[in-house]
């Protein structure tokens, strides 16, 4: 475990491969789950990223906005999100002269199988609970209290070596996990603003059309922007260019067909890569791995 005077961190688990750990705090290899608790006292850029696992993101304090699949909202203490694979978002800390306080948990969805239960399915009860792009929900100070003083308790006993304390580790990540789940099962989910509308449409056509050709004149000429203004606001955005945010998605797009049995040439042609060796390089600088290799670990 490492302490700082701006931020705590608990990283548990072990026995899970994890292949991708290229965006700032990924979960390293190897990894099943890891929960942090951090505070900062200065502004961070977080580019517009996506995990391969489960990530549920509780806001303590500050003066942030969250952009999540081209849609965005100023946070407030107890708004919580769930973030599931795949899902592009970035947190935008807006004022370094309020301290930035959050924790949020990491779970693989093999650790969140292994946890379920016959009549509640965790990574299937996340799934519906962030449909239709519902992915923040509230909870009360008090309810956020209380999941606070469990994570800090698990933090405390991070670096326990002994393999049953190891075990009680994780039994209390999953309770911490469930409570959560539990406090939010009912709620309503609170609804995106329109702070950046017109990025918010751009980013969902591109998601839209992304595994068929798109050029920057293409983009321009259907928002009536040039392309020079497209190209600045959507880095100002996502922190990331249009090149990079459409050869991501079409990346993610190609996973989830190797996950449902393409083959990798398949895909790389459905998912809107002109040429195998393009779709290859991309592929193994996002995953970590090729195309085969990830065909493979999936089979297992």
């Amino acid at each position: 475990m490492f302490y700082c005077k701006k931020c705590r961190i608990i990283i548990a688990g072990e026995t899970m491969s994890e292949h991708v750990w290229d965006v700032f705090r990924q979960m390293p290899p190897g990894r099943e789950f890891e929960a942090y608790h951090h505070v900062s006292d200065t502004t961070q850029a977080v580019v517009y990223h996506s995990h391969s696992y489960f990530e549920i993101y509780f806001f303590i304090s500050g003066h942030n906005r969250i952009v999540v699949e081209g849609l965005d909202m100023q946070l407030s203490k107890g708004d919580v999100l769930i973030f599931p694979p795949g899902v592009m978002h970035r947190n935008i800390h807006l004022d370094a002269q309020i301290p930035y306080e959050r924790f949020y948990l990491y779970a693989t969805r093999d650790f969140l199988n292994s946890v379920s239960a016959p009549d509640y399915d965790i990574p299937g009860t996340l799934k519906r609970m962030t449909r239709e792009d519902h992915y923040c929900y509230h909870i009360s100070e008090e309810e956020l209290d209380g999941l606070i003083r469990l994570a800090d308790e698990i933090i405390r006993n991070s670096d326990a070596q002994e393999p049953a304390d190891r075990l009680i580790t994780r039994y209390q990540f999953s309770a911490l996990l469930m409570r959560a789940l539990k406090m939010m099962t009912n709620l309503v989910a609170i609804p995106q603003s329109d702070y950046s509308k017109g990025m918010g449409e751009l980013i969902r056509f591109i998601n839209l059309h992304v595994t068929k050709p798109i050029t920057l004149d293409d983009l321009a000429n259907t928002f009536h922007v040039s392309k020079y203004y497209l190209l600045r606001e959507f880095k100002n955005y996502t922190g990331i260019s249009v090149h990079q945010y459409i050869m991501i998605r079409r990346i993610l797009v190609s996973q989830q067909m190797i996950r449902h049995g393409a083959k990798p040439k398949e895909a790389c042609f459905q998912c809107g890569f002109m040429d195998y060796s393009s779709y290859y390089r991309a592929f193994r600088a996002r995953v970590g791995m090729s195309p085969e290799q990830y065909r493979k670990e999936n089979q297992k």
